[in-house]
């Protein structure tokens, strides 16, 4: 398992997770529905995803080396199959955010700065498309870390008295 100062790295790279992944879906929206806007948000949108989509590996990853070190419960089973469904979206996100990056057209109003006409035939089906899979991924982040949420902490809250203790399971209580 990967540990950072004997702590877990799952629970660190997580963070990189609910950051990037809302940031790269609110952009690739942008990109898509905002046409008079594509020149600048074209190469961040395109990034971002690409980003996210990595950093959700990342935690899938770290998440299954730390689940090995765990007892298995119903939350945290929910938790890696959200995590499952928000890993595929979110490549799917990034692929989308990748040929729409070459496919779509965009003006640039700075002289002697790229313009690019796109490809008509794809124009259409990605501008419906990013955006569902933007939203799709939206509601998989929040529900994979309303999961993972309620694995550590309980389904009624940290105060309640009910959660689980976060060292559950754990090596020397780590």
């Amino acid at each position: 398992m990967i540990t950072v100062h004997g702590i877990p790295a799952h629970p660190l790279v997580v963070h990189a997770a609910v950051v990037l992944v809302p940031l790269g879906a609110l952009f690739a929206a942008a990109y898509a529905l905002w046409p008079q806007r594509r020149w600048q948000t074209r190469t961040p949108a395109a990034v971002l995803a690409i980003a996210a989509a990595l950093s959700v590996q990342l935690a899938t990853l770290t998440g299954g080396q730390l689940k090995d070190h765990l007892h298995e419960t119903t939350l945290i089973h929910t938790h890696e199959e959200y995590a499952g469904y928000l890993q595929a979206a979110m490549w799917v996100l990034a692929a989308l955010m990748v040929v729409a990056w070459w496919a779509l057209p965009h003006e640039n109003p700075l002289p002697d700065q790229d313009h690019r006409s796109g490809v008509r035939s794809l124009a259409w089906p990605l501008t419906v498309l990013v955006p569902i899979c933007s939203i799709a991924v939206l509601v998989l982040v929040v529900m994979t870390g309303d999961a993972g949420a309620r694995a550590v902490w309980g389904t009624a809250g940290r105060h309640s008295g009910s959660a689980a203790p976060a060292s559950q399971g754990l090596p020397n209580g780590r």
